[in-house]
């Protein structure tokens, strides 16, 4: 399944990128410009972005899960996660209000 269109991006992608990060540290924090660097692409409308934090968590799961990782860390780690989600949107909407005010200028 593609991802990102603008890169021709797959869900078997970015998942084996998320895995190669988490065996060298299953600790770090994982973001997608982490993950596009990995693959040598760079996010271009970023639009996906929120479909790969979805992908990092879920893969992220996946990963603790099948080496028994003591809970109370995966909780952190994918707060951590669900954090950037956050900051995304935010500056998403700063960007449209940024948008509509040079628009209506």
């Amino acid at each position: 399944m593609i991802i990102c269109s603008c890169n021709i991006i797959t869900k078997t992608d970015i998942e084996e990128a998320v895995t190669g990060f988490l065996d060298c540290d299953p600790w770090q924090l994982i973001t997608p410009g982490k993950v596009f660097h990995a693959m040598q692409k760079r996010g271009k409308c970023c639009g996906c972005f929120p479909g790969v934090i979805d992908i990092i968590v879920e893969t992220t799961e996946r990963y603790h899960a099948a080496m028994n990782s003591p809970q109370a860390q995966v909780i952190d780690l994918l707060s951590r996660i669900a954090d950037q989600r956050l900051r995304m949107n935010a500056a998403r909407q700063a960007g449209a209000v940024r948008k509509q005010s040079s628009a209506a200028a």
